[in-house]
């Protein structure tokens, strides 16, 4: 009877142990390891080229004018539309040709990438990526 008990107690804490190894990367998700979130860029001025409302996140697609009058083209991640929509936004938030203020986190990798602190529309209004206002150092994402 101890013996039948004991391996079934290793059997239950092997199998336990592996889910765990296997399972815990699955949360992990992505972090904002790739993003500087030390460092806000904000542009001004930019122009909405595309607005994707798709899962697992919502991209927006703009260019922005230096001060040359040369066009860079740039991609802002925001989080989920059902994480964003709770904060104000919807699929018809941004069309082509709508001229925001845009706060991003640059990638670190990449160039004219980075996540989505903070749009404002012409009309002033703010759209958020997170509620939280820690500036991505606590970063969800």
């Amino acid at each position: 009877m101890k013996s039948q008990l004991k391996s079934t107690l290793f059997i239950f804490l092997a199998l336990l142990g592996v889910s765990l190894v296997v399972c815990i990367p699955l949360f992990a998700h992505h972090g904002s390891a790739s993003y500087k979130t030390d460092n806000v860029v904000v542009m001004k001025q930019a122009m909405v080229t595309k607005f994707l409302w798709a899962n697992p996140h919502t991209m927006l697609m703009f260019d922005v004018k230096d001060d040359t009058g040369s066009v860079s083209h740039w991609v802002g991640e925001a989080d989920s539309p059902s994480a964003i929509r709770l904060l104000g936004w919807n699929k018809n938030s941004l069309q082509p040709g709508d001229v925001i203020t845009v706060h991003l986190y640059p990638s670190k990798f990449e160039s004219h990438v980075g996540r989505l602190e903070t749009v404002v529309l012409a009309d002033g209004t703010t759209l958020k990526d997170s509620p939280r206002g820690d500036r991505g150092v606590l970063s969800r994402y």
